[in-house]
């Protein structure tokens, strides 16, 4: 087995406070796995056995490492917002599915263009698909019915059908 990490991840913490961690979690899968690698390599196992076990790149288990040696457990808790806020807010989409109830038979090239028109979205037209889906409507094609045909269509279907046998 390799040498031990020098960074000491106990500097902040004590042993239990991680194994207190590690049984309470269970919101943040990321948060997990980070108080994992910190317990291999409480257990003697080195960055790069951690890194392999975990399949996580060296650098990553040695920048983990080092930040709960300087901060403890929580510097190890994932830090981000969420990314950023959609062009299309809530009240955008209540007023688009108002409108797309107001209009019948529309495409989704119809769709397409009350964004860009009315709401000054411009989006391609698979995700307005999948806006549009999101609001709970399907896209079924209607069949038209011709004027001409008899009350009786299906059975003279079934009729023509037999004698083709």
């Amino acid at each position: 087995m390799p040498r031990k990490s020098e960074i000491d991840i106990f500097n902040v913490m004590e042993p239990e406070e991680l194994e207190e961690s590690l049984k309470s979690n269970k919101n943040s899968v990321r948060y997990y796995k980070r108080i994992v690698a910190m317990r291999l390599i409480e257990y003697g196992f080195s960055h790069k056995e951690t890194a392999n076990i975990l399949k996580i790149g060296y650098r990553t288990i040695y920048r983990w490492a080092k930040t709960c040696e300087e901060s403890g457990l929580d510097g190890l808790k994932p830090n981000f917002n969420g990314g950023r806020k959609s062009k299309f807010s809530n009240e955008d989409r209540i007023k688009f599915k108002e409108r797309l109830l107001k209009d019948n038979n529309l495409t989704m090239t119809d769709a397409q263009n009350i964004l860009r028109d009315e709401f000054e979205l411009d989006f391609s037209l698979p995700y307005v698909c999948k806006i549009v889906r999101d609001l709970g409507f399907n896209y079924g094609s209607p069949r038209p019915k011709f004027k001409e045909e008899p009350e009786n269509a299906e059975e003279i279907l079934k009729k023509t059908l037999k004698l083709q046998m």
